[in-house]
């Protein structure tokens, strides 16, 4: 079996069409190539240990294939017109359109392709990791037919370990800041085990670009790590004044239909790890700064400038496995975890996405102070079997303002929310009606995103050929929000039941 590379150079732009395609084509022939290998390892070796995976031996590196192909299904009692991965601070408020309507979704596109190279050099350890899935969409994509949607970098990183315990890692990677199940090192992360790809609330994560520096101070015992990691803001206001610029839309190489935020440093992220025998614990803390552009044309508030303000929070995190030999193996039984986060401009790091900042009468930036929590039992009765249960909220506390008589800012009590919960006539056959304009208004900000998790995976198969697995989830999730004029304070309850086949390459 050979696997062909195309080498030959390109001339002329780096944009121009036949450039991308011929990368598209080399890196088609490398994945394609290295499935086929794994495959055929597999099969000479289908006598080995079925808890190894295939591995292909190259010059000087190892490569693992990684990733499933998966066959999943979603309904939602409330309507949110999303795939596999839902909109926790979006549900439909009760009494609306989208609230009488439920949901049914089918999608493989939560189906992941990966690589992890592994060598050595010296005493240095070297690591590659590349995991990609197809939860994005095109400007084309579309469930008509086809259901032709984009692949996605989710981790595309690079790691060297120093012989003297130094660790250093770059790339797009979890954030420090979601909780690991032991150690520092990137892969270590205890993400839940849901089919929503938006996970649960509660739960502390982001995949972005970073460079990581991790030690271990005391051997298997005490780590510390600290990162640089990408910025940006979430940002929410009711009744604002037009002089502020935050965000734009994306320009070369970023999303056009999409707002990114004008940052002027990384965020900053610190932890500090405890295993002193029995249980896993952290100590979390990020830094970051929000700006945005205060255009002041008369004067009013001190003229034109840049506003910069410095935000940030702190987290702890505790993970408890129990844990048996079984078939001269060691394997854990249960794993339970408690983790929160708490702090001003820091709401993007949950996975509900409450807003980092509002504004106030003057254009400044104003942070939005909050708080998350999540609660994490799996429990592991055999080697096929997982059963698991998440319980956790998400709060964004009130930030508002008076602009003259009117309110302004985040959950305002002056703010109307007489439309929220109300069915207004569509605007047409793919428009429903909304608050606003000639209907009455809905300017209900998030308080509180609340959700509990019930489900299971088993597997079928576990073998040399890889595994085959089901798996099925149950959530509910409370969307609550601050009160706003006359005491309107409108909520969204809304439960989805999850499905899932899921073929794991071996």
């Amino acid at each position: 079996m050979s696997l062909w590379v195309d080498t030959q150079p390109t001339t002329g732009s780096l944009f121009h069409p036949s450039t991308w395609n011929r990368s598209f084509a080399v890196a088609a022939r490398l994945a394609a190539g290295a499935m086929a290998v794994a495959l055929a390892v597999q099969t000479a070796g289908a006598q080995a240990d079925s808890t190894t995976p295939a591995q292909i031996h190259f010059k000087g590196i190892t490569i693992t294939p990684v990733g499933f192909a998966a066959a999943e299904a979603v309904w939602r009692e409330k309507n949110e017109t999303a795939d596999i991965g839902s909109s926790f601070n979006a549900i439909p408020f009760e009494g609306t359109t989208n609230a009488n309507l439920s949901e049914f979704r089918g999608s493989a596109r939560q189906s992941r392709l990966g690589l992890l190279a592994e060598g050595k050099g010296g005493d240095t350890k070297f690591a590659g990791y590349w995991e990609s899935d197809f939860l994005t969409n095109g400007t084309t994509s579309n469930s008509n037919e086809s259901n032709s949607y984009a692949l996605r970098i989710r981790q595309f990183w690079g790691r060297a370990t120093l012989g003297d315990g130094w660790q250093f890692t770059a790339g797009q990677m979890w954030t420090l800041l979601t909780t690991d199940k032991t150690g520092v090192a990137t892969r270590q992360e205890w993400v839940p085990l849901t089919i929503d790809a938006q996970y649960a609330s509660g739960f502390n994560w982001a995949r972005q670009f970073g460079v990581r520096v991790a030690k271990d101070l005391v051997k298997d015992k005490v780590w510390f790590a600290a990162s640089a990691e990408e910025s940006q803001t979430t940002f929410t206001a009711h009744g604002a004044n037009d002089n502020f610029i935050v965000g734009q839309p994306g320009g070369s190489l970023l999303n056009a239909t999409t707002n990114f935020s004008s940052d002027i440093s990384p965020d900053l992220i610190g932890k500090l790890v405890f295993e002193p025998g029995f249980g896993h614990y952290e100590i979390k803390v990020v830094g970051s700064a929000l700006r945005d552009r205060v255009v002041d044309v008369s004067g009013i508030y001190g003229g034109s400038h840049n506003s910069a303000v410095y935000v940030g929070g702190v987290g702890a995190a505790a993970v408890w496995s129990a844990k048996i030999v079984e078939d001269g193996k060691s394997r854990s039984v249960v794993d339970f975890g408690v983790s929160g986060l708490w702090g001003n401009g820091i709401g993007r790091y949950g996975t509900s996405q409450l807003s980092d900042a509002t504004v106030r009468p003057n254009g400044e930036l104003a942070p939005i102070r909050s708080a998350m929590g999540l609660v994490s039992l799996e429990v592991h009765p055999t080697r096929r079997l997982d059963i698991y249960g998440y319980g956790g909220a998400e709060y964004a506390y009130r930030d508002a303002f008076l602009n003259g008589a009117k309110g302004e800012g985040y959950g305002s009590p002056l703010e109307s929310n007489a439309g929220c919960t109300t069915e207004f006539a569509p605007v047409g056959p793919d428009t429903p009606g909304a608050a606003g304009g000639t209907n009455p208004s809905c300017n209900a900000d998030n308080r509180a995103i609340a959700q509990g998790n019930l489900g299971f995976w088993y597997r079928f198969y576990q073998g040399p050929a890889g595994n085959f697995a089901w798996g099925m989830q149950y959530s509910y999730t409370d969307r609550q929000t601050w009160s706003g004029a006359a005491g309107i304070q409108p909520r969204a309850l809304d439960q989805m039941v999850f499905n899932s086949f899921r073929y794991y390459l071996p």
